[in-house]
């Protein structure tokens, strides 16, 4: 007798293939259990008449320390083969005869957990049925990952997919979760899922009379330029926190740096945030990293039915946000990529829809500064009227091929429609912006005797819809005024 496995059994041991859902129990079981698990084997002498069973248990004490080997004895009579755990405590012996070993993985399991005590299955048993949770959670991700491959897809439709998916009770289950995204200095919450009160949740959770099966019914829920996921975000779009203040708290910013989901005590965030978003307890904070850039972060709580956030909670908002970041960056890929197919085939700039895309996913990027102008071709009708369609064709060919000319890569020209065109420059001076505009005025008429009206807005790309409603305003007063000029 020894506790030693001889050499002939080892490349048995070695080819035994344990199921992963198997091996996944094991390791929340040795996470769970304080106390070893001592191993006594009755083996064949001859290793072709083992069964599989037997050195898959081998094969599960060489990889996990809870399990120590402490007798390895070969036998001849191959009905006698067991193994036998020894775990601490009265009735702690669980026997596991040839009979047993020679059936299937699953009844292997079934009879630990029926012969153990009880402390032993419990434990067992709840490490499978959150395992059975985690299921779910990858049905859920797995929809959520097809919808993400409709090209006409957004990021904010695989926003709200997530959302759902963390506050869904067939995943996550929390109560409420909240989107900050990156705004210039601040962090400003920029989506939010869950009931805006207590009265709501109630109604909410009353609501439920049958069980959650899965994400499909919820997606449906969503439309395109859906102002607001929930009553929750009407109430506290505007609440933002400064990125200095964020980052000043040692756990978050450890979290940040990390790529890390964790839960924090309300008392460790700053008091203003607490009181706006009603927070009590515990939450849970997960970034969101695209590009290497901290562009945002969920923030999760079980507000309303008050229970405290749960390990899995914690791995399934991880794990959504992680998807999140992914899907937000591949979209903002693909968005980028579809701008070449999204061009007017005139002037070879971007079209309208060109435009509507490059703006949905410039305003998921780390926010910058931009100036955006408004341009207008002077009396173009005359000339269409005097000349013909084609003279105007060229006209419009020319001051593409100038503004493409005199704009840099990293600058954007859309033909908006007809004969207007938005031009967006990046990382630019309000000096420079002015002087470019110009430039292209200058040339455009040395080259077609031709003007155009231009209204310029200068800002943050976070808010290019507003700076765009800016641009067209002013352009709107320079036609008025006379046109061939720009108003800044």
């Amino acid at each position: 007798m020894t506790n030693e496995i001889p050499t002939k059994y080892i490349k048995k041991i070695r080819r035994a293939y344990i199921n992963p859902g198997l091996t996944y129990v094991l390791n929340r079981f040795c996470d769970l259990f304080l106390f070893s698990i001592n191993v006594y084997v009755d083996i064949n002498e001859d290793p072709e008449k083992v069964p599989s069973n037997l050195y898959k248990f081998l094969k599960i004490c060489n990889s996990f320390k809870l399990f120590k080997i402490m007798s390895f004895q070969e036998i001849k009579d191959i009905s006698q083969q067991r193994i036998m755990l020894d775990m601490p405590g009265e009735a702690g012996k669980v026997i596991l005869t040839y009979e047993i070993l020679i059936k299937d993985e699953v009844y292997l399991v079934y009879e630990i957990i029926k012969r153990s005590k009880p402390i032993v299955s419990v434990i067992l048993t709840d490490i499978l049925l959150n395992s059975a949770k985690l299921g779910s959670v990858f049905k859920t991700s797995k929809i959520i990952l097809e919808r993400s491959y409709d090209i006409e897809s957004s990021v904010d439709e695989m926003i709200y997919a997530s959302m759902t998916g963390i506050t869904g009770g067939f995943a996550g289950a929390f109560n409420r979760a909240i989107l900050f995204k990156e705004d210039g200095n601040d962090f400003r919450v920029h989506r939010a899922l869950g009931p805006a009160d207590e009265s709501e949740a109630h109604m909410v959770y009353d609501a439920f009379e049958t069980l959650e099966m899965d994400i499909l019914p919820y997606l449906q829920g969503y439309t395109n330029n859906m102002e607001y996921f929930s009553n929750l975000e009407k109430n506290i779009k505007s609440i933002s926190i400064r990125k200095r203040v964020l980052f000043k708290n040692q756990l978050l910013n450890k979290a940040f740096e990390k790529n890390a989901t964790i839960k924090s005590p309300v008392s460790n965030l700053d008091e203003s945030l607490v009181h706006a978003l009603g927070l009590r307890g515990e939450i849970a904070f997960s970034p969101l990293k695209i590009s290497q850039e901290n562009i945002a972060f969920y923030l999760c709580d079980n507000r309303y039915d008050g229970k405290p956030i749960t390990d899995e909670q914690l791995e399934i908002l991880d794990y959504f946000a992680k998807q999140s970041a992914i899907m937000w960056q591949n979209k903002i890929s693909l968005n980028l990529l579809k701008e070449e197919a999204e061009i007017d085939m005139l002037t070879k700039v971007g079209n309208r829809r060109g435009y509507e895309k490059y703006i949905s996913s410039l305003s998921y990027q780390k926010s910058q500064s931009i100036a955006i102008a408004s341009l207008d071709l002077d009396n173009f009708k005359d000339v269409n009227d005097k000349y013909g369609h084609q003279k105007g064709d060229e006209i419009l060919v020319t001051f593409a091929n100038i503004a493409k000319k005199n704009l840099r890569k990293t600058d954007k020209i859309f033909r908006y429609g007809g004969d207007e065109f938005v031009v967006i420059l990046h990382d630019v001076s309000q000096t420079n912006v002015v002087n470019v505009i110009k430039r292209l005025q200058k040339q455009f008429f040395a080259a077609t005797n031709c003007t155009f009206s231009a209204g310029v807005s200068y800002g943050e790309s976070s808010n290019i819809s507003q700076l765009f409603d800016d641009a067209d305003k002013k352009l709107y007063e320079v036609k008025q005024k006379g046109k061939s000029d720009l108003i800044f």
